[in-house]
């Protein structure tokens, strides 16, 4: 069930006291609420904080007077109201003692910070707050203070390490904080409101909200991801909403259990801004399904085939290109074009269009920089005043913008990875780094459009989309990549299929016919078929008129072989729209599939007259008739092919076998000998080919081509199944059974 997914598999003696945690949540998502309850105070017996086994003895005993006024019949109008407080309690007692039976023992930076807090209490939200509060003040008038460059260097380190630390103790602070009270919440809401906190220190404190969440569901903090879903800033509002939507679907049913949030939900749901949002981020979260397809496919097939391209003509080109743009050497592009390196690096840039994470498989080898070891790290929007990249800024001076500002300020990459990238070249060799900085600082030389481009680029980063997208791809890293991860502890998010339109807290949003379309068509052209099917019929369901959606529907069921099905999704689509060449050709496939040739026939011929000119059609019509037996038609139409077509080697094969069963055995003969001069011949050209020299009655002719065929086959057995498939011809001819016999005795 989904609360189980908090469950960490540890080992020895944890793993016993993890295994009553696992039932009593089974028990609590099944509704056994007394036998959970009974569980519960069994194994709170191992924790020594008794306000924690107080609690859980309260909780039993109102139970069991609720228990035993059911029993005598007492009416109660607040019966279900109190089982549900009693139910999300038990949940919340249950998380609580699972958390104190780890604490004094599990691994991990959780529990690691769990004890450090313990026994050296965090400062409190309203210290942290006036800490960040300064920082902003200070970094911005440091150079009002000092003249002297190398002190002005020095004081901003100092503040930037002050900063630091401060906002990863309130980013810790925040995560291990089991449940907060109402005090807690109005001072984290206080740091969200601050107009002199930094946006970058709101939006690592909505993540450490979101992380917290994912530990332990405290309904504090999922009102303060609601709340700030509506804040101005959109790095703000943009990691509530992400964190929201990650919450709501991992933990539904425990939510559905506070009709507080449901009914702020549902207030907030009203929000047209809110629906677009939350749309956009369904898209984003659906995207990251193909994230390790996409690093699969870079590491394994663009990259190398732009490098082995490369490498293959690297002496063929120049490097050392001539300002004058007229003397770029056109055979340059001809050879990328020829080498397949255009359409790699098209395809590169397809997929970054659409939203993919294409460097998931270049940074992800990046993240072994001690800067990563913090979680609080991961969650950092880019920002060069970062105690570990303020080297790189300072070394740079004004210049940085310049050199590096195209990438540190654009939405390509997502915030994680422009760390990775800083810190790359912070590691550099200083002669090997000073050479790079030369290099780019030449290559990223702007003039006044370039520097317009520069701005667009930078207020496109800004927008909601980006924000999001960005860092749906950090948790995507940090999921993935975090060393320090413990088994059973981080939850990978992303082996969620985020259905967010399956949820009931959420579907209503994401109902409608544009949403609906939106997500069933990306689900549909990445191959997601069994959700887009869904889809794609809710949307019959609500009215939707398309011939479109009812070719995809066929389509869907023809990729499932389920033929008959699909024909009548495609005859569908044809009352709606006649005559669509797409439409017809693939009822026709499916009707051959099913060996219904007369109807596949009849479909392929409705798809010639409009397109009279496609020799797929023709052939495709051939074909049906050689499977009606009616090979004189059949020729004809293979002749226009063969004609026709610039590689008529499948006409051929088509001619020379029907001329072979209309008895034509010298014409059959005469186009098996042009296929067994082709480059490489097929097994079924020799094995027809000895045919026909049989009907010659050539057999020394015969038996050799027959041989040839067996030496192409993977074994006796496999040459036997194909000569067996063609006895019926064989025996149309006047072959007698006996004589095959004997022909293939021959061949061992």
């Amino acid at each position: 069930m989904i609360e189980n997914r908090y469950i960490c598999t540890l080992h020895s003696k944890e793993s016993t006291m993890h295994e009553g945690i696992k039932d009593i949540y089974n028990l609590l998502d099944n509704k056994r609420l007394k036998e959970a309850l009974v569980q519960l105070q069994a194994v709170s017996t191992q924790v020594p904080d008794w306000k924690l086994r107080n609690r859980i003895e309260e909780l039993q005993e109102t139970y069991g007077y609720m228990l035993q006024y059911a029993r005598k019949g007492i009416q109660d109008p607040n019966r279900l109201k109190m089982y549900s407080h009693i139910l999300r309690s038990a949940y919340e007692l249950t998380d609580w003692t699972h958390i104190s039976l780890l604490l004094p023992h599990a691994p991990g930076p959780y529990y690691e910070n769990l004890r450090i807090f313990n026994q050296r209490p965090a400062h409190s939200y309203p210290e942290l707050l006036v800490q960040l509060e300064s920082y902003t003040e200070d970094i911005s008038t440091v150079q009002l203070f000092y003249n002297e460059k190398e002190r002005q260097q020095t004081e901003t380190q100092k503040i930037c390490h002050q900063h630091e630390n401060a906002i990863n103790e309130l980013f810790n602070k925040v995560w291990t904080h089991i449940f907060w009270n109402e005090s807690d919440t109005h001072e984290v809401q206080q740091i969200i409101d601050s107009l002199l906190v930094s946006s970058n220190d709101k939006a690592i404190l909505m993540s450490a909200v979101t992380m917290s969440l994912m530990h332990l569901f405290d309904e504090r903090k999922f009102q303060c991801l609601l709340k700030a879903c509506q804040h101005e800033d959109l790095q703000v509002s943009q990691r509530a909403l992400v964190g929201l939507a990650i919450i709501i679907d991992r933990l539904e049913n425990r939510i559905q259990l506070y009709p507080n949030l449901v009914s702020q939900l549902s207030l907030l749901k009203e929000e047209e801004k809110f629906r677009l949002n939350l749309f956009t981020i369904q898209m984003q979260l659906l995207m990251t399904r193909e994230t390790s397809k996409i690093t699969k496919k870079m590491n394994e097939d663009i990259i190398p085939g732009i490098m082995k391209a490369t490498q293959m003509k690297e002496d063929k080109i120049r490097f050392d290109i001539p300002k004058d743009e007229e003397d770029f050497n056109p055979e340059w592009e001809e050879w990328m074009d020829k080498s397949g390196v255009t359409d790699k690096i098209r395809e590169m840039g397809n997929l970054q269009l659409e939203g993919a994470d294409i460097y998931m498989s270049t940074f992800s080898m990046m993240k072994h920089f001690p800067f990563f070891n913090p979680v609080s790290h991961w969650f950092y929007p880019f920002d060069m005043n970062q105690i570990e990249i303020l080297p790189i800024t300072q070394e740079l001076g004004n210049n940085w913008q310049n050199t590096l500002g195209v990438i540190f300020q654009s939405d390509v990459f997502c915030n994680s990875d422009k760390y990775s990238f800083c810190l790359t070249l912070a590691n550099m060799p200083t002669m090997a780094k000073e050479q790079a900085f030369k290099q780019m600082m030449g290559q990223m030389e702007m003039d006044d459009e370039q520097k317009s481009k520069l701005q667009q680029a930078l207020n496109r980063s800004k927008a909601a989309k980006n924000i999001s997208r960005q860092y749906i791809q950090d948790l995507y890293r940090f999921s993935k990549v975090w060393v320090n991860k413990h088994p059973g502890q981080e939850v990978d998010i992303f082996t969620s299929q985020f259905k967010l339109w399956e949820n009931p807290l959420l579907n209503s949003l994401l109902q409608t016919d544009e949403s609906l379309k939106g997500i069933s068509d990306f689900l549909f052209h990445k191959e997601h078929y069994s959700d887009a099917f869904t889809l794609f019929n809710q949307l019959i369901d609500k009215g939707e008129i398309s011939a479109e959606i009812h070719q995809k529907i066929g389509y869907i069921l023809q990729k499932q072989k389920k033929y008959p099905e699909a024909i009548e999704q495609y005859k569908q689509a044809d009352l709606i729209s006649a005559d669509h060449i797409w439409t017809i050709r693939h009822m026709a496939q499916c009707y051959k599939y099913i060996k219904d040739y007369p109807n596949a026939l009849a479909y392929y011929l409705k798809a010639e007259k409009i397109q009279p000119d496609n020799l797929a059609i023709s052939q495709q019509i051939g074909e049906c008739l050689v499977k009606m037996h009616r090979f004189e038609e059949a020729i004809s139409t293979f002749y226009k092919v063969e004609y026709l077509d610039k590689n008529p080697i499948q006409a051929r094969r088509a001619i020379a076998w029907c001329s072979f069963c209309t008895g034509k055995n010298e014409e059959a003969l005469k186009y098996y000998n042009l296929l067994l001069h082709e480059e490489h011949p097929i097994k079924q050209d020799w094995l027809n080919a000895g045919h026909v020299h049989l009907a010659l009655n050539d057999m020394q002719q015969a038996l050799a081509h027959y041989q040839k065929a067996h030496d192409l086959c993977k074994s006796h057995t496999e040459f036997i199944q194909l000569f067996n498939e063609d006895k019926e011809y064989l025996s149309h001819i006047g072959i007698p059974t006996e004589d095959l016999y004997i022909l293939l005795d021959n061949l061992l």
